[in-house]
């Protein structure tokens, strides 16, 4: 397909907003059933969306499981934009 422009739209910051202000009540967590505050996916760190897809997922499968640490990183494909 011909066009005239490529606009990129993607963040490299991450947005860690919640997990901050949750961190800062961790005081009444007790009271609320909490035992802990896990921040995954893009607000720890930005990446394609099938980063923090995967990270939603791993943390509902091994969730009240202990924490394995960093697992082997799925496989994905590297795309690039080039002229022809």
């Amino acid at each position: 397909f011909a066009c005239d422009a490529v606009v990129m739209v993607a963040s490299r910051l991450e947005n860690d907003g919640v997990w901050r202000d949750l961190q800062a009540r961790q005081a009444e967590w007790a009271d609320a059933g909490i035992r802990s505050v896990r921040i995954i996916g893009d607000a720890e760190a930005p990446g394609p969306i099938a980063w923090a897809v995967y990270a939603g997922h791993r943390y509902a499968r091994e969730l009240d499981e202990p924490d394995r640490g960093d697992a082997l990183p799925f496989r994905r494909e590297l795309a690039a934009l080039a002229p022809e």
